[in-house]
């Protein structure tokens, strides 16, 4: 989907509907397989097996003590897949362009730049991983619990001389707060079916809500 107003609002919609019972997680992971197609933006096998692997023990773990962890497991794992085709089809200004285009030049315009800066840090964060696991690997690990910790310091301390660098550049460039912005936006007639296709879900759960009271 282009349109990032578009492809933000199916993705609260899918995720509401995920969440919500297993008959929207089925209807949202169906709305997955065939739009998200090729752009599905799925993590690689290990960092795949880490993320769904804790779902799914943590879902083990709940059906174990007499929850329900396979309702849980599916919800959770479909929400996942959704989290990623949102974020992987993202573009550099999707988040001003909305934020602007929803609460203006002022406050849309500080949560725009907030979301921004978030998003390019958590990119950073995924480069500054591999580089530290590079490192370790060279030194020579002291073991999984000390890599973890000097992995979780190194990544703090960078965030954190990040955050400062990006403050004195807006306090250089004399920010004080709202800004004036143009947002522009793509579409596409896919992108109206794609949402009008996560309206009708929700819709679809709303329904099945009201039949079961």
């Amino acid at each position: 989907m282009q349109d990032a107003r578009l492809r933000l609002g199916a993705t609260l919609l899918l995720s509401f509907a995920a969440f919500s019972s297993i008959f929207g997680a089925v209807m949202a992971l169906f709305w997955w397989i065939v739009v998200a197609r090729g752009e599905r933006n799925l993590p690689g096998r290990r960092a795949g097996s880490v993320i769904f692997g804790a779902i799914i023990l943590l879902a083990v773990f709940t059906q174990a003590f007499g929850g329900d962890g396979i309702s849980y497991g599916v919800r959770m794992i479909v929400i996942t897949l959704i989290a990623f085709w949102a974020f992987g089809h993202g573009r550099e200004g999707d988040l001003m362009n909305t934020a602007v285009w929803a609460f203006g030049d002022h406050i849309g315009f500080d949560l725009g730049l907030t979301a921004e800066m978030a998003v390019s840090s958590l990119r950073r964060i995924e480069k500054d991983v591999h580089n530290i696991r590079n490192a370790i690997r060279l030194k020579g690990s002291r073991g999984i619990v000390n890599d973890l910790i000097s992995l979780g310091f190194t990544l703090t301390i960078m965030q954190i001389y990040r955050a400062r660098e990006q403050g004195i550049i807006l306090a250089t460039r004399g920010y004080q707060g709202g800004g004036t912005y143009t947002p522009s936006f793509s579409r596409s007639k896919i992108d109206i079916y794609a949402f009008f296709g996560s309206f009708i879900i929700i819709m679809a759960v709303s329904v099945s809500f009201v039949g079961y009271l």
